[in-house]
């Protein structure tokens, strides 16, 4: 459990950061998108941690197919997030999708850990 805190300690280090960082020198930057991104991927990230303890519980063997499928599902959500709640304006900057991209992998380098970890549990 205490991996997890730490974790969500070094997300929550990298997003303030990554905030700041944004704030300073991207010219559009827009923070109620920023937080929407973070928060959609930290709670899609978490529902996926929650599927892997599961499945780690029950079917340790299946734990890769079933990463690559929640991997793929959250692609779809983030998709879905990115066109129909963020880009909502006419001209999309490029920092704007520059950082969801680098959110989006920020979470996704969290997603390959925790199953790492799992993988590697014995």
């Amino acid at each position: 459990m205490f991996i997890y805190i730490k974790s969500f300690l070094a997300v929550l280090i990298v997003g303030i950061a990554h905030f700041f960082y944004c704030q300073f020198f991207v010219t559009d930057f827009n923070s109620s998108n920023f937080l929407v991104s973070y928060l959609s991927q930290a709670v899609l990230t978490f529902l996926i941690l929650l599927g892997l303890i599961q499945i780690e519980k029950n079917a340790k063997e299946q734990l890769g197919y079933v990463f690559l499928g929640l991997t793929s599902a959250k692609v779809i959500a983030s998709y879905l997030i990115l066109t129909q709640f963020l880009f909502l304006t006419q001209p999309i900057p490029k920092e704007v999708k520059i950082n969801f991209f680098v959110i989006f992998l920020i979470f996704l380098c969290l997603d390959a850990y925790f199953v790492i970890r799992l993988l590697n549990k014995k």
